[in-house]
């Protein structure tokens, strides 16, 4: 249970807000140990480079958040 604790504990939730915007804003997120690797996550999962990331948010994971994004117009 220690080791689990110590590996979560560096890693932190990446949570971009205004993210690519085309017609409306997306979200993206990941869990990674700096923005550096949730960038790189996001765009391998995506398939190419993102232009446009928005505004970012970071949370540690020891403690519960919530977090939405509305849609429509």
């Amino acid at each position: 249970m220690e080791l689990l604790s110590a590996m979560t504990a560096k890693l932190k939730l990446y949570v971009w807000t205004n993210y690519s915007p085309d017609y409306t804003s997306g979200l993206a997120f990941a869990i990674a140990k700096d923005e550096t690797e949730a960038r790189k996550l996001i765009e391998e999962t995506r398939g190419f480079t993102v232009y446009q990331w928005g505004d970012l948010k970071v949370y540690p994971l020891n403690k519960r958040i919530a977090h939405e994004v509305s849609g429509g117009g």
